[in-house]
């Protein structure tokens, strides 16, 4: 029986092949780069606030040294300098004046700045020996700013392997999850396809089972309207089936004759022809016809047949049996 029910496939689970948890690293990255930022402007904020605070003790160290070395009386300008310029920053500048002169020219004035930062230049006045001075100190740039970039940099530094790491990490388990998932999917669908084909052969299954059942009553119907002896033999001639019609024609129950040779009922006068007929049915490999007696229960009766023979065959074994009817013939006798 033909059937178009194996040739339904229903559709398996299918996923976007964008893989679904891209968001995890998404959001590893965007909050490393926040995180780093922040981190990085407010350590910025605390190294300058740092920076400006040493700048401001070195300035109050600088004035507390200028004034020891005022109040001394036998100390020079040249010691003075000498003495400075071992505390002095290098990216500093110093600048001594008396606000008795009427003069611009310093008293004293130590470092070369760069890139001075006169917006944060610190002066404190000083009063010694009834002289009045002004002690000047002046940053670099870099004397407050370095700190605060080198600090921003290290973090930012730190902050992008750590979130480069940290994403690409997130990435391989992202890739994986989604090989997994598509896997799974892969499976699932295989075994809703098979769970299908299954559904469709037990379907057809069952419509097999129903139409051999109503094959096997129609032949057993038809076997019992033609009143005949259906038989098959094997390829040596030993029965291995009789229908029931046996028992009303030869008075023995088909059961009691499987394995039995099928001649042993043939009466000893006709065996070599149904020997010779089974051969040529071999033979020829068409219906051979041949007129029988067989024996009955009763060894005072003998059952004239009409016996057709046709062979059994498939393409592998070749001829593997006989299939034969026996029906009523003319009235035989001992």
């Amino acid at each position: 029986m033909d059937s178009d029910l194996s040739d339904i496939s229903p559709p398996g689970y299918r996923r976007s092949s964008v893989w679904t948890g891209l968001w995890a690293p998404a959001l590893i990255l965007l909050a490393g780069v926040v995180i780093s930022l922040t981190t990085a402007q407010r350590a910025s904020e605390t190294a300058q606030h740092l920076a400006q605070q040493h700048y401001q003790a070195t300035h109050q160290a600088l004035v507390r040294q200028v004034a020891i070395h005022l109040q001394t009386p036998d100390s020079g300008t040249q010691t003075l300098q000498i003495a400075l310029t071992e505390t002095l920053h290098g990216d500093m500048g110093l600048r001594i004046d008396t606000l008795e002169r009427h003069t611009k020219t310093p008293l004293l004035q130590l470092g070369t700045l760069r890139n001075a930062a006169h917006n944060h230049t610190l002066r404190t006045e000083l009063e010694t020996n009834g002289q009045h001075w002004m002690v000047t100190t002046i940053p670099d740039e870099r004397l407050l700013a370095m700190p605060a970039r080198r600090t921003s940099w290290l973090i930012l530094a730190g902050g992008s392997v750590i979130t480069a790491l940290a994403t690409l990490i997130a990435l391989v388990l992202c890739l994986q999850s989604h090989r997994r998932l598509r896997t799974i999917d892969q499976l699932l669908s295989q075994q809703q396809t098979a769970n299908q084909q299954l559904t469709n052969l037990q379907v057809e299954k069952s419509v097999l089972r129903h139409a051999l059942n109503d094959s096997e009553s129609r032949s057993r119907d038809l076997v019992s309207l033609s009143g005949a002896i259906i038989g098959e033999l094997d390829e040596i001639g030993q029965i291995g089936f009789l229908s029931a019609q046996t028992a009303d024609y030869l008075g023995q129950a088909p059961s009691d004759l499987i394995d039995q040779p099928f001649a042993e009922l043939v009466t000893e006068p006709d065996r070599q022809r149904f020997n010779d007929c089974l051969e040529a049915a071999r033979r020829e490999r068409t219906m051979a016809r041949v007129d029988l007696n067989l024996l009955h229960r009763n060894p005072e009766l003998i059952v004239p047949m009409v016996v057709r023979v046709m062979v059994l065959k498939n393409p592998v074994h070749g001829i593997t049996g006989f299939r034969l009817s026996a029906v009523p013939g003319d009235t035989g006798h001992l």
